[in-house]
């Protein structure tokens, strides 16, 4: 039978395994790499391809602002799935009440979000 300690130690050795790994790789990616530096790869947003024509106007940030709010707001509304079955198995055993606050709290901080972010003006990003 395995102390506490024990586990700790493995713990603690997987760690340290994993980031003398993650150091070596690094190294010998610095040591074994090209390095062929040229103009063409110093510019901005260099992928091969020569510009035929200026670059096009930048999006608003605002834009990707919008966007990013609804990955947020996505992730959010697919994490209460889970919530609802649960709240659904846990009210048939009387533990229903402090689920739904679990729930009603979580929610309450996404609208508050939600409207601190409309009260900022984060959803009008088109002018």
């Amino acid at each position: 039978m395995q102390t506490v300690s024990q586990n700790y130690i493995n713990i603690f050795a997987m760690i340290l395994m994993a980031c003398t790994m993650a150091g070596v790789i690094t190294l010998l990616s610095f040591i074994v790499g090209p390095r062929n530096p040229n103009a063409r790869k110093s510019e901005p947003y260099e992928c091969g391809i020569e510009d035929i024509a200026p670059m096009p106007k930048r999006f608003p940030v605002k834009f990707l602002q919008v966007a990013m709010l609804f990955l947020i707001f996505d992730v959010e509304a697919i994490a209460l799935y889970p919530a609802v079955a649960v709240l659904k198995e846990q009210a048939a055993l009387g533990n229903g009440l402090y689920i739904l606050g679990a729930v009603g709290s979580f929610m309450g901080v996404v609208v508050i979000g939600y409207a601190y972010q409309w009260k900022k003006g984060a959803f009008e990003w088109i002018s």
